[in-house]
Protein backbone atom coordinates (compact mmCIF):
# COMPACT_ATOMS: atom_id res chain seq x y z
CA UNK A 1 0.00 0.00 0.00
CA UNK A 2 2.76 2.39 0.83
CA UNK A 3 5.02 1.32 -2.46
CA UNK A 4 1.20 2.22 -4.51
CA UNK A 5 0.90 5.69 -2.35
CA UNK A 6 5.20 6.83 -3.59
CA UNK A 7 4.29 5.42 -6.69
CA UNK A 8 1.88 8.21 -6.87
CA UNK A 9 3.62 10.78 -5.53
CA UNK A 10 6.18 10.40 -7.83
CA UNK A 11 3.90 10.35 -10.71
CA UNK A 12 2.44 13.41 -9.28
CA UNK A 13 5.56 15.24 -9.25
CA UNK A 14 6.91 14.42 -12.63
CA UNK A 15 3.31 15.35 -14.32
CA UNK A 16 4.46 18.56 -12.46
CA UNK A 17 7.73 18.86 -13.87
CA UNK A 18 6.68 18.05 -17.28
CA UNK A 19 3.62 20.56 -17.27
CA UNK A 20 5.45 23.59 -15.67
CA UNK A 21 8.72 23.03 -17.27
CA UNK A 22 7.40 23.26 -21.10
CA UNK A 23 9.18 26.16 -22.01
CA UNK A 24 12.57 23.98 -21.37
CA UNK A 25 11.95 22.40 -24.66
CA UNK A 26 11.75 25.49 -26.65
CA UNK A 27 15.56 26.05 -24.42
CA UNK A 28 16.73 23.03 -25.49
CA UNK A 29 15.94 24.15 -29.31
CA UNK A 30 17.67 27.15 -29.08
CA UNK A 31 20.66 26.39 -27.60
CA UNK A 32 21.46 24.43 -30.94
CA UNK A 33 20.60 27.60 -32.92
CA UNK A 34 23.66 30.18 -33.37
CA UNK A 35 23.39 32.82 -32.04
CA UNK A 36 22.87 36.33 -33.31
CA UNK A 37 26.13 38.35 -34.04
CA UNK A 38 25.03 42.15 -33.43
CA UNK A 39 26.80 44.64 -36.06
CA UNK A 40 29.49 46.87 -34.33
CA UNK A 41 28.04 50.14 -33.13
CA UNK A 42 29.28 53.34 -34.70
CA UNK A 43 28.52 55.26 -30.96
CA UNK A 44 30.78 54.43 -27.71
CA UNK A 45 28.53 54.71 -24.21
CA UNK A 46 30.90 55.35 -21.55
CA UNK A 47 31.13 52.08 -18.99
CA UNK A 48 32.24 52.75 -15.30
CA UNK A 49 33.76 49.16 -13.94
CA UNK A 50 33.09 48.57 -10.46
CA UNK A 51 34.87 45.88 -8.41
CA UNK A 52 34.52 44.71 -4.94
CA UNK A 53 38.40 43.87 -4.18
CA UNK A 54 38.62 43.66 -0.08
CA UNK A 55 42.19 41.59 0.61
CA UNK A 56 42.70 40.88 -2.97
CA UNK A 57 45.96 41.82 -3.79
CA UNK A 58 46.85 38.19 -5.11
CA UNK A 59 44.55 38.41 -7.81
CA UNK A 60 43.81 42.02 -8.02
CA UNK A 61 46.67 42.78 -11.12
CA UNK A 62 45.17 39.92 -13.69
CA UNK A 63 42.05 41.72 -14.17
CA UNK A 64 43.53 44.89 -13.85
CA UNK A 65 45.91 43.63 -17.17
CA UNK A 66 42.95 42.71 -18.91
CA UNK A 67 40.84 46.46 -18.51
CA UNK A 68 44.12 48.11 -19.20
CA UNK A 69 44.34 46.11 -22.69
CA UNK A 70 40.55 46.89 -23.95
CA UNK A 71 40.00 47.44 -27.30
CA UNK A 72 37.81 50.64 -26.68
CA UNK A 73 38.40 54.08 -26.66
CA UNK A 74 40.87 55.06 -23.49
CA UNK A 75 37.81 57.75 -22.48
CA UNK A 76 35.07 55.60 -22.64
CA UNK A 77 35.86 53.45 -19.68
CA UNK A 78 37.25 53.82 -15.69
CA UNK A 79 37.87 51.17 -13.21
CA UNK A 80 36.54 51.59 -10.00
CA UNK A 81 38.46 49.16 -7.53
CA UNK A 82 36.58 48.51 -3.86
CA UNK A 83 38.19 48.23 -0.84
CA UNK A 84 37.77 48.46 3.00
CA UNK A 85 41.10 49.81 4.18
CA UNK A 86 43.51 51.89 3.09
CA UNK A 87 46.01 49.49 4.13
CA UNK A 88 44.92 46.64 1.60
CA UNK A 89 48.25 45.96 -0.51
CA UNK A 90 45.12 46.06 -3.37
CA UNK A 91 45.47 49.61 -3.36
CA UNK A 92 48.92 50.05 -4.15
CA UNK A 93 48.44 47.74 -7.10
CA UNK A 94 45.49 49.64 -8.34
CA UNK A 95 47.60 52.98 -8.52
CA UNK A 96 50.42 51.24 -10.48
CA UNK A 97 47.48 51.07 -13.20
CA UNK A 98 46.08 54.10 -12.36
CA UNK A 99 42.31 53.35 -11.60
CA UNK A 100 40.41 54.32 -9.12
CA UNK A 101 40.39 53.37 -5.23
CA UNK A 102 37.11 53.60 -3.66
CA UNK A 103 37.69 53.29 0.16
CA UNK A 104 34.38 52.15 2.40
CA UNK A 105 33.86 53.65 5.70
CA UNK A 106 30.73 52.76 7.18
CA UNK A 107 31.41 49.34 7.59
CA UNK A 108 28.74 48.51 10.32
CA UNK A 109 26.11 45.97 8.91
CA UNK A 110 27.15 46.93 5.57
CA UNK A 111 29.61 43.96 4.84
CA UNK A 112 28.42 42.00 1.54
CA UNK A 113 28.98 42.62 -1.93
CA UNK A 114 26.25 44.86 -2.77
CA UNK A 115 27.07 47.41 0.05
CA UNK A 116 30.64 47.86 -1.69
CA UNK A 117 28.63 48.44 -5.07
CA UNK A 118 26.15 50.95 -3.60
CA UNK A 119 29.43 52.54 -1.94
CA UNK A 120 31.06 53.29 -4.97
CA UNK A 121 28.14 53.95 -7.19
CA UNK A 122 27.94 56.80 -4.36
CA UNK A 123 31.39 57.60 -4.70
CA UNK A 124 30.60 58.50 -8.78
CA UNK A 125 27.94 60.46 -7.50
CA UNK A 126 29.55 62.59 -5.32
CA UNK A 127 33.17 63.19 -7.80
CA UNK A 128 29.89 64.14 -10.53
CA UNK A 129 31.41 61.55 -12.79
CA UNK A 130 29.19 60.68 -15.64
CA UNK A 131 28.82 57.20 -16.89
CA UNK A 132 26.33 55.37 -19.56
CA UNK A 133 26.03 52.03 -17.43
CA UNK A 134 27.79 49.96 -14.47
CA UNK A 135 29.89 47.11 -15.49
CA UNK A 136 29.96 44.13 -12.82
CA UNK A 137 33.19 42.19 -12.10
CA UNK A 138 34.74 40.29 -9.14
CA UNK A 139 38.41 40.80 -8.92
CA UNK A 140 39.27 37.22 -9.61
CA UNK A 141 37.65 37.61 -13.09
CA UNK A 142 40.12 37.98 -16.49
CA UNK A 143 38.30 39.75 -19.15
CA UNK A 144 38.60 39.30 -23.55
CA UNK A 145 39.98 42.60 -24.92
CA UNK A 146 37.03 42.72 -27.15
CA UNK A 147 34.27 42.21 -23.87
CA UNK A 148 33.56 46.07 -24.20
CA UNK A 149 33.28 46.26 -27.99
CA UNK A 150 30.39 43.48 -27.37
CA UNK A 151 28.90 45.15 -24.76
CA UNK A 152 28.17 48.66 -26.09
CA UNK A 153 27.31 46.72 -29.45
CA UNK A 154 24.55 44.81 -26.98
CA UNK A 155 23.54 47.87 -25.35
CA UNK A 156 23.26 50.00 -28.61
CA UNK A 157 20.30 47.41 -29.29
CA UNK A 158 18.66 49.01 -26.22
CA UNK A 159 18.93 46.52 -23.81
CA UNK A 160 19.51 47.42 -20.47
CA UNK A 161 21.24 44.85 -18.96
CA UNK A 162 23.97 42.86 -20.55
CA UNK A 163 25.26 39.32 -19.94
CA UNK A 164 28.40 38.28 -20.95
CA UNK A 165 29.76 34.47 -21.17
CA UNK A 166 31.13 33.36 -18.21
CA UNK A 167 33.90 31.08 -19.12
CA UNK A 168 36.66 29.83 -16.55
CA UNK A 169 40.49 30.21 -15.44
CA UNK A 170 40.95 26.96 -13.80
CA UNK A 171 37.87 24.67 -15.01
CA UNK A 172 39.98 21.86 -15.78
CA UNK A 173 42.10 22.03 -12.44
CA UNK A 174 40.46 19.13 -10.61
CA UNK A 175 36.88 17.43 -10.42
CA UNK A 176 35.12 20.24 -8.46
CA UNK A 177 36.19 22.43 -10.61
CA UNK A 178 35.28 20.94 -13.64
CA UNK A 179 31.98 20.16 -12.05
CA UNK A 180 31.15 23.59 -10.68
CA UNK A 181 31.96 25.01 -14.21
CA UNK A 182 29.30 22.63 -15.75
CA UNK A 183 26.69 24.06 -13.31
CA UNK A 184 27.77 27.19 -14.66
CA UNK A 185 27.58 26.36 -18.69
CA UNK A 186 24.16 25.15 -18.22
CA UNK A 187 23.29 28.31 -16.56
CA UNK A 188 24.69 29.86 -19.58
CA UNK A 189 23.65 28.11 -22.49
CA UNK A 190 20.50 26.56 -21.52
CA UNK A 191 18.78 29.28 -18.70
CA UNK A 192 20.53 32.75 -19.62
CA UNK A 193 20.49 32.08 -23.34
CA UNK A 194 16.42 30.42 -23.45
CA UNK A 195 15.19 33.23 -21.82
CA UNK A 196 16.81 35.75 -23.29
CA UNK A 197 15.79 34.39 -27.02
CA UNK A 198 11.74 34.36 -25.06
CA UNK A 199 11.51 36.62 -22.83
CA UNK A 200 14.18 39.48 -23.15
CA UNK A 201 15.38 38.03 -19.58
CA UNK A 202 18.52 36.65 -18.09
CA UNK A 203 20.04 35.21 -15.29
CA UNK A 204 22.42 37.25 -13.73
CA UNK A 205 25.12 35.36 -11.11
CA UNK A 206 27.74 37.83 -9.61
CA UNK A 207 29.65 39.58 -12.33
CA UNK A 208 30.29 39.86 -15.93
CA UNK A 209 27.38 42.30 -16.89
CA UNK A 210 26.47 45.92 -17.07
CA UNK A 211 23.06 47.79 -16.12
CA UNK A 212 22.24 50.96 -17.51
CA UNK A 213 23.10 54.13 -15.15
CA UNK A 214 19.88 55.53 -15.01
CA UNK A 215 18.13 51.88 -13.74
CA UNK A 216 20.37 52.20 -11.01
CA UNK A 217 19.47 56.06 -10.07
CA UNK A 218 15.92 54.71 -10.50
CA UNK A 219 16.37 52.43 -7.61
CA UNK A 220 17.36 55.45 -5.84
CA UNK A 221 21.04 53.53 -5.32
CA UNK A 222 22.13 50.05 -5.45
CA UNK A 223 19.50 48.60 -3.28
CA UNK A 224 20.55 45.00 -3.38
CA UNK A 225 22.19 44.46 -0.91
CA UNK A 226 21.73 40.39 -0.18
CA UNK A 227 23.74 37.89 0.51
CA UNK A 228 23.15 36.84 -3.21
CA UNK A 229 22.95 40.40 -4.63
CA UNK A 230 22.46 39.24 -8.35
CA UNK A 231 19.44 37.32 -7.20
CA UNK A 232 17.95 40.12 -6.14
CA UNK A 233 18.91 42.28 -9.48
CA UNK A 234 17.76 39.14 -10.91
CA UNK A 235 14.48 39.55 -9.74
CA UNK A 236 13.68 43.57 -9.67
CA UNK A 237 14.61 43.43 -13.39
CA UNK A 238 12.07 40.78 -14.13
CA UNK A 239 9.44 42.53 -11.96
CA UNK A 240 10.15 45.80 -13.41
CA UNK A 241 10.15 44.77 -17.08
CA UNK A 242 14.27 45.80 -17.30
CA UNK A 243 15.28 44.36 -21.40
CA UNK A 244 17.98 41.78 -20.84
CA UNK A 245 20.63 39.87 -23.36
CA UNK A 246 22.49 37.23 -22.76
CA UNK A 247 25.50 37.65 -25.33
CA UNK A 248 28.00 35.00 -25.56
CA UNK A 249 30.80 36.76 -27.92
CA UNK A 250 31.44 38.86 -24.98
CA UNK A 251 33.67 36.76 -22.99
CA UNK A 252 35.33 37.33 -19.74
CA UNK A 253 37.13 34.22 -17.48
CA UNK A 254 35.94 33.32 -13.42
CA UNK A 255 37.79 31.08 -11.01
CA UNK A 256 36.16 27.99 -9.77
CA UNK A 257 36.22 26.81 -6.23
CA UNK A 258 39.10 24.44 -5.97
CA UNK A 259 38.20 22.50 -2.74
CA UNK A 260 35.02 21.06 -1.44
CA UNK A 261 35.55 23.23 1.94
CA UNK A 262 35.17 26.50 -0.42
CA UNK A 263 32.26 25.21 -2.69
CA UNK A 264 30.51 24.59 0.80
CA UNK A 265 30.59 27.84 1.57
CA UNK A 266 29.73 29.38 -1.48
CA UNK A 267 26.81 26.70 -1.80
CA UNK A 268 25.40 27.98 1.52
CA UNK A 269 25.56 31.43 0.48
CA UNK A 270 23.35 30.29 -2.84
CA UNK A 271 20.71 28.01 -1.81
CA UNK A 272 20.03 30.43 0.98
CA UNK A 273 20.21 33.72 -0.89
CA UNK A 274 17.96 32.08 -3.33
CA UNK A 275 15.14 31.42 -0.35
CA UNK A 276 15.61 34.42 0.85
CA UNK A 277 12.50 37.20 0.92
CA UNK A 278 12.77 39.39 -2.55
CA UNK A 279 9.68 40.86 -1.88
CA UNK A 280 10.83 44.49 -1.41
CA UNK A 281 12.31 44.01 -5.03
CA UNK A 282 9.11 43.41 -6.72
CA UNK A 283 6.97 46.49 -5.83
CA UNK A 284 7.63 50.28 -6.07
CA UNK A 285 10.23 52.13 -8.41
CA UNK A 286 9.57 52.61 -12.23
CA UNK A 287 8.14 49.94 -15.03
CA UNK A 288 9.97 50.34 -17.91
CA UNK A 289 8.36 50.23 -21.07
CA UNK A 290 6.29 46.94 -21.96
CA UNK A 291 6.18 45.74 -25.60
CA UNK A 292 4.09 42.41 -24.44
CA UNK A 293 2.12 42.62 -21.62
CA UNK A 294 1.36 38.60 -22.41
CA UNK A 295 4.93 37.80 -22.81
CA UNK A 296 5.84 40.03 -19.48
CA UNK A 297 3.37 37.94 -17.73
CA UNK A 298 4.79 34.68 -18.77
CA UNK A 299 8.50 35.84 -18.11
CA UNK A 300 7.27 36.48 -14.49
CA UNK A 301 5.39 33.36 -14.24
CA UNK A 302 8.66 31.00 -15.61
CA UNK A 303 10.98 33.11 -13.02
CA UNK A 304 8.99 32.09 -10.09
CA UNK A 305 8.25 28.55 -11.15
CA UNK A 306 12.10 28.24 -12.07
CA UNK A 307 13.70 25.08 -10.57
CA UNK A 308 11.04 24.86 -7.74
CA UNK A 309 9.34 21.50 -10.20
CA UNK A 310 12.50 20.35 -10.56
CA UNK A 311 13.46 20.37 -7.02
CA UNK A 312 10.11 18.65 -6.43
CA UNK A 313 10.31 15.75 -8.12
CA UNK A 314 13.73 14.98 -7.51
CA UNK A 315 13.11 15.31 -3.54
CA UNK A 316 9.85 13.35 -4.19
CA UNK A 317 12.19 10.37 -6.05
CA UNK A 318 14.68 10.69 -3.49
CA UNK A 319 12.02 10.21 -0.31
CA UNK A 320 10.29 7.43 -1.91
CA UNK A 321 13.53 5.47 -2.73
CA UNK A 322 14.55 5.82 0.90
CA UNK A 323 11.23 4.89 1.99
CA UNK A 324 10.67 1.65 -0.08
CA UNK A 325 14.33 0.71 0.57
CA UNK A 326 13.78 0.67 4.08
CA UNK A 327 10.52 -0.93 3.62
CA UNK A 328 12.61 -3.47 2.02
CA UNK A 329 14.95 -3.81 4.38
CA UNK A 330 11.97 -4.44 6.79
CA UNK A 331 10.20 -7.37 4.87
CA UNK A 332 13.83 -8.99 4.55
CA UNK A 333 13.73 -8.72 8.66
CA UNK A 334 9.71 -9.83 9.02
CA UNK A 335 9.85 -12.41 5.94
CA UNK A 336 7.69 -10.35 4.24
CA UNK A 337 6.29 -10.93 0.50
CA UNK A 338 7.42 -8.91 -2.61
CA UNK A 339 10.90 -8.18 -0.55
CA UNK A 340 12.59 -8.31 -4.33
CA UNK A 341 9.46 -6.01 -5.62
CA UNK A 342 10.16 -3.37 -3.30
CA UNK A 343 13.90 -3.05 -3.50
CA UNK A 344 13.78 -3.20 -7.31
CA UNK A 345 11.04 -0.33 -6.92
CA UNK A 346 13.93 1.36 -4.87
CA UNK A 347 16.69 1.15 -6.78
CA UNK A 348 14.97 2.12 -9.56
CA UNK A 349 14.14 5.51 -8.18
CA UNK A 350 17.59 5.97 -7.29
CA UNK A 351 18.56 4.97 -10.87
CA UNK A 352 15.91 7.45 -12.20
CA UNK A 353 17.41 10.30 -10.13
CA UNK A 354 21.10 9.21 -11.46
CA UNK A 355 20.13 9.45 -14.66
CA UNK A 356 18.33 12.67 -14.64
CA UNK A 357 21.83 14.14 -13.83
CA UNK A 358 23.65 11.94 -16.12
CA UNK A 359 21.28 13.87 -18.94
CA UNK A 360 21.73 17.11 -18.17
CA UNK A 361 25.24 16.65 -17.55
CA UNK A 362 25.94 14.74 -20.97
CA UNK A 363 23.96 17.33 -23.07
CA UNK A 364 25.33 20.82 -21.70
CA UNK A 365 28.76 19.14 -22.17
CA UNK A 366 27.70 17.97 -25.23
CA UNK A 367 26.79 21.15 -26.67
CA UNK A 368 29.22 23.76 -24.71
CA UNK A 369 33.15 21.43 -24.54
CA UNK A 370 34.30 23.65 -27.26
CA UNK A 371 34.30 26.47 -24.58
CA UNK A 372 35.24 24.13 -21.80
CA UNK A 373 38.02 21.82 -23.28
CA UNK A 374 37.37 19.13 -20.80
CA UNK A 375 39.53 15.86 -22.14
CA UNK A 376 37.13 12.50 -22.92
CA UNK A 377 37.87 11.20 -19.66
CA UNK A 378 36.73 14.51 -17.68
CA UNK A 379 33.62 14.03 -19.73
CA UNK A 380 32.58 10.74 -18.22
CA UNK A 381 33.59 11.46 -14.49
CA UNK A 382 31.50 14.71 -14.84
CA UNK A 383 28.75 12.88 -16.31
CA UNK A 384 29.01 9.60 -13.64
CA UNK A 385 29.56 11.91 -10.83
CA UNK A 386 27.41 15.10 -11.43
CA UNK A 387 24.48 13.92 -8.86
CA UNK A 388 27.12 13.85 -6.32
CA UNK A 389 28.19 17.51 -6.83
CA UNK A 390 25.05 18.55 -7.02
CA UNK A 391 23.77 16.72 -3.50
CA UNK A 392 26.33 19.24 -1.51
CA UNK A 393 23.42 21.75 -2.80
CA UNK A 394 21.11 19.48 0.11
CA UNK A 395 23.62 19.83 2.41
CA UNK A 396 24.60 23.60 1.96
CA UNK A 397 20.59 23.93 2.80
CA UNK A 398 20.52 21.72 6.06
CA UNK A 399 23.86 23.49 7.07
CA UNK A 400 22.30 26.69 6.76
CA UNK A 401 19.27 25.44 8.39
CA UNK A 402 21.01 23.87 11.71
CA UNK A 403 23.56 27.05 11.78
CA UNK A 404 21.54 30.58 10.78
CA UNK A 405 25.42 32.24 11.18
CA UNK A 406 26.40 30.58 7.58
CA UNK A 407 23.63 31.18 5.88
CA UNK A 408 23.40 35.13 7.39
CA UNK A 409 26.70 36.41 7.52
CA UNK A 410 29.04 37.15 4.37
CA UNK A 411 32.08 35.06 4.30
CA UNK A 412 35.03 36.25 1.74
CA UNK A 413 35.77 33.22 -0.70
CA UNK A 414 39.69 33.21 -1.03
CA UNK A 415 40.57 33.23 -4.67
CA UNK A 416 44.51 32.26 -6.35
CA UNK A 417 44.30 33.64 -9.05
CA UNK A 418 45.95 30.37 -10.97
CA UNK A 419 44.80 30.79 -14.69
CA UNK A 420 44.82 27.04 -16.49
CA UNK A 421 43.11 27.84 -19.18
CA UNK A 422 45.07 28.85 -22.21
CA UNK A 423 41.91 31.22 -23.93
CA UNK A 424 42.36 33.17 -20.70
CA UNK A 425 46.33 33.59 -20.35
CA UNK A 426 45.94 34.75 -23.89
CA UNK A 427 43.61 37.26 -23.10
CA UNK A 428 45.74 38.44 -20.36
CA UNK A 429 49.30 38.10 -22.84
CA UNK A 430 47.81 40.00 -25.34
Amino acid sequence: MIVNWMDFAVTLATLIFVLSLWYYIFYFIIVLIQPKKFKDAKDYYKFAILIPARNESKVIENILQSISKFDYPKDKYDAFIIVESEDDPTVNIVKKYGYNVVVRKDLENRRTKGFALDDAYHYIKDHNLKFDAYLIFDADNVINSDYLIHMNNVKHQGYQVGVGYRSFTNATKNWICSTSATLFSFMNQFTSRGRSKVFEKATLTGTGYYIDSYIVDDAGGWIWDGMTEDVELTTYCYYHNVRMHYYPYAVYYDEQPEDAKTLHKQHVRWVWGFLANRKKFKKGGVVYKENSKIRRLFSIIEYNVSIYPFLIMTIVLLISAIVTFALGCVSIVYEIENTGYIFGHSIYQFFLIYMIFMFVASFTLAVDNVNLKFTVKQCIVIVLTYMFFFSDFLFAFLDGLFHKSKRTTWKKIEHKGDIIDQKAVESNDD
